[in-house]
């Protein structure tokens, strides 16, 4: 009976160690992931005298005040050499890797046709850092599925035809057609109306070319990037040819 009883003791204690020893091969391997929004690029974790070194991580929501993980987003990042790294947000949200990068980088973050990107340059691998992408710094890297409408409205400078009409003092131009085109593929199109006012739909946040044409006027043609929030509308004015 008591070798029996120190047989199942010796038996627990192996599949105890084997359980250990495979959890922390698997983080090793960079399989495990954990602690979502923290900074992983501290001394004593992702970091020079850590765990496994990282040259970036962090995390990605699904808005700005990191209500929940955005699994599947994908990031690239571009380091100062020009080398780039494509990386995948897991079921917490979190992207990290482990290549050698040099910073700074140039960021952008993409989901489901949706594209976000830094304003600047990253000085440094940690987006979870105090001062970047927390709550109460820069705010949470997130991609929003809550589309925006893009409003705005088109007006000439002179008067001489038909479709110019005088709108609270204003010569607007109805009949331009509008549009946002990605990669010179058209996503988004619509026509001014008689106040010279348009709406785009449910417009994905990404970076656009913005043309508006109508005929005896030249070709209006500018990059426009849709946001996830605050966007204001646009004022756009057509010179006669």
């Amino acid at each position: 009976m008591v070798q029996r009883i120190l047989k199942y003791v010796v038996c627990f204690f192996c599949v105890a160690v084997f359980l250990a020893n495979g959890a922390q091969v698997s983080f090793a391997k960079g399989k495990v992931s954990h602690n979502a929004g923290k900074d992983c690029l501290t001394i004593g974790c992702h970091a020079s005298g850590g765990w496994k070194l990282f040259s970036l991580g962090g995390t990605i929501y699904t808005d700005a005040e990191g209500t929940a993980a955005r699994a599947g987003a994908q990031l690239k990042a571009v380091d100062a050499n020009g080398a780039a790294v494509n990386l995948t947000a897991d079921r917490l949200g979190n992207i990290y890797s482990a290549q050698s990068l040099t910073a700074p980088f140039t960021i952008s973050v993409s989901y489901r046709g949706r594209m976000v990107k830094m304003p600047g340059t990253a000085s440094s691998g940690g987006c979870n850092t105090d001062g970047c992408h927390v709550v109460g710094s820069s705010g949470r890297v997130y991609i929003s599925t809550e589309d925006l409408d893009l409003t705005g409205t088109v007006i000439g400078t002179d008067t001489g035809s038909s479709s110019e009409t005088s709108f609270n003092n204003v010569k607007v131009i109805s009949g331009a057609k509008v549009s946002l085109s990605l990669k010179g593929r058209i996503k988004y199109r619509t026509t001014t109306g008689s106040t010279g006012a348009f709406t785009l739909k449910k417009v994905k946040a990404n970076e656009y070319t913005l043309k508006v044409t109508r005929k005896g006027y030249k070709a209006y043609k500018q990059s426009y990037e849709m946001k996830q929030k605050d966007v204001s509308a646009l004022d756009i004015t057509l010179s006669k040819k």
